[in-house]
């Protein structure tokens, strides 16, 4: 029986780990049907790969960018995405998922949209399975998984700036929505305990959505608390123990008490006094495993990362933000009171850098750190920062540097990257507006060339890294490997060219060496071409 699609003569990295084997790999209605020597089979379409490696489709195990894929022209959105070798997303990360939705969420869902899309999302559903359906009723143009964000839920049940603890029939609320979006196929429950609503949740309400990810054996996956040495999160004095350490506890305590499967979500050293804290860090995470706490992790390959310029503030003012950031008095306390935790964590205003104000006085600043930004604009950079958030109705999207390192010192950075636990995600999202996060061209691709070059881990290890050990976390085994049976997600790559190019500076720099990308067995990335209508991708459903 003849193929699809028969690649010839490549060294095949099967996202294992294991050496690359040399063979050719045949491809039948989406998914690889032979791995070997297949010289005198017939195919439909034959290509010479003699002198390229074959590697499964990269998996972004944290994704934001389910909030672009509604889109009618998403496929030429995130092209950069599968330019660099992605086939498979998955979203609903930081609690921050597109459904559930209610009459009480729904407003603020799409407000908070623009976080990440250019214009607010027009959401039609109320569930995840309406959700999905309007996804597959479209197509998609590469494959998407999805969390269900317990901040979705709790919105949808309390608000999103309710800090009162639910009450039981609250509680049971968020439990039947939470379970319902599992049984309609998401692949776990997602926290955000740097945002509200989630920064309001207590240990026993996080416990309660994570034994529900354990009762379907789903993915449990959490955004930190804090991820700063010293933070405006907890309150109690106490700095014996660095924040970012005390919230890797209380998560580690919630999966332990749960019994869920634990994956803390992009492991990041926020300021420059932070850093050293990766060594007790990455030792706290591996003591939970040993003593049988199923818990990995994710990163990304850069020193800084997307977030809403909100992010900074401490919870408890949340719900008077605006009114806050206005008033002249409380503003010199809580100007004093981050200048002092700024000095304590090595990190400044300065450090922070504007993708989009999403605000049409500050829009001309897209790009710029916030340093030079103010002083363009002749303004204190406190009063500029905080009028950016206030004018953007808190939907301002920057990108924070001194991220587990600068450019003269990557250690945390790297003893992260290199830890075997560690999955590689992007954590990003384009738009056709506003300065870009280089994550969203260049991940897989740095990973590949960058750091393999540099020695960090083979390159038989970036790949598993990317693919095979992001799909066991997820429970998949019929995709992230070059096997017979899985779906035929498929990069072809020129080892000899491979390169990341983009920036800080210049972000939208695609990488080099990417030269054909498969979608279940269709060839949507051929060199420069791009199909950007096809609609090549599925929705796994759980």
């Amino acid at each position: 029986m003849g193929y699809d699609l028969k690649l010839m003569g490549a060294d095949v990295v099967d996202g294992t780990g294991a050496p690359a084997l040399r063979a050719d790999v045949g491809v039948r209605e989406g998914k690889i049907a032979a791995i070997g020597e297949l010289g005198e089979a017939e195919a439909a379409i034959s290509l010479d790969a003699t002198g390229k490696t074959i590697t499964p489709g990269f998996i972004d195990i944290h994704s934001h960018a389910d909030w672009l894929v509604p889109g009618a022209d998403h496929g030429s959105l995130i092209e950069p995405f599968i330019r660099q070798g992605m086939t498979t997303l998955v979203g609903g990360n930081c609690g921050f998922s597109p459904a559930p939705v209610s009459p009480r969420s729904r407003k603020a869902a799409q407000e908070a949209s623009k976080l990440i899309a250019d214009e607010a999302l027009d959401i039609e559903w109320t569930d995840m399975d309406g959700f999905f359906s309007a996804l597959e009723s479209g197509g998609v143009a590469l494959n998407v998984a999805q969390l269900v964000g317990h901040g979705a839920v709790r919105a949808a049940v309390t608000g999103h700036l309710n800090p009162a603890e639910p009450t039981d029939d609250e509680l049971g609320e968020m439990e039947r929505l939470t379970r319902a979006a599992l049984e309609q196929g998401c692949v776990g429950v997602s926290t955000g305990l740097g945002y509200p609503p989630g920064i309001f949740a207590s240990a026993s309400e996080l416990e309660a959505f994570a034994g529900w990810a354990a009762d379907e054996e789903r993915l449990f996956t959490s955004h930190l608390r804090a991820y700063s040495g010293t933070s405006g999160t907890y309150e109690d004095g106490t700095e014996a123990r660095p924040h970012n350490l005390r919230a890797i506890d209380e998560i580690l305590s919630v999966a332990r008490n749960s019994g869920a499967r634990l994956q803390i979500s992009h492991l990041i050293f926020v300021g420059r006094n932070t850093w050293p804290t990766h060594t007790e860090a990455l030792a706290t995470i591996e003591r939970a495993r040993e003593a049988g706490v199923d818990v990995a992790f994710d990163a990304f390959p850069y020193t800084a990362g997307n977030t809403t310029a909100s992010v900074l503030f401490p919870p408890q003012i949340l719900p008077e933000l605006e009114t806050i950031l206005q008033d002249s008095e409380q503003m010199a306390g809580l100007r004093a009171f981050g200048e002092a935790t700024f000095e304590r964590i090595g990190f400044h205003l300065r450090d922070i850098q504007i993708m989009n104000a999403n605000a049409p006085r500050f829009e001309q600043y897209n790009g710029l750190f916030c340093g030079d930004a103010a002083e363009r604009a002749g303004m204190d950079i406190w009063d500029f920062y905080t009028s950016m958030v206030v004018e953007s109705h808190r939907n301002a999207r920057v990108l924070i540097h001194r991220y587990s390192g600068d450019a003269e010192d990557e250690s945390a950075l790297r003893a992260v990257l290199a830890h075997p636990l560690c999955t590689i995600e992007t954590d990003t999202f384009v738009t056709e507006n506003g300065h870009q996060n280089p994550a969203s061209y260049g991940t897989f691709p740095r990973i590949l060339a960058t750091y393999v070059r540099e020695g960090l881990f083979g390159f038989e290890e970036a790949v598993r890294k990317m693919t095979g050990a992001a799909a066991e976390r997820l429970g998949w085994s019929d995709r992230g490997f070059v096997r017979e049976g899985a779906a035929a997600d498929l990069v072809v790559l020129d080892r000899a060219r491979l390169a990341d190019r983009a920036t800080f500076a210049e972000p939208d720099a695609g990488p080099l060496g990417i030269e054909h990308v498969f979608i279940g067995g269709q060839h949507v990335i051929d060199a420069e071409r791009y199909d950007a209508s096809a609609r090549a991708g599925t929705v796994i459903r759980a």
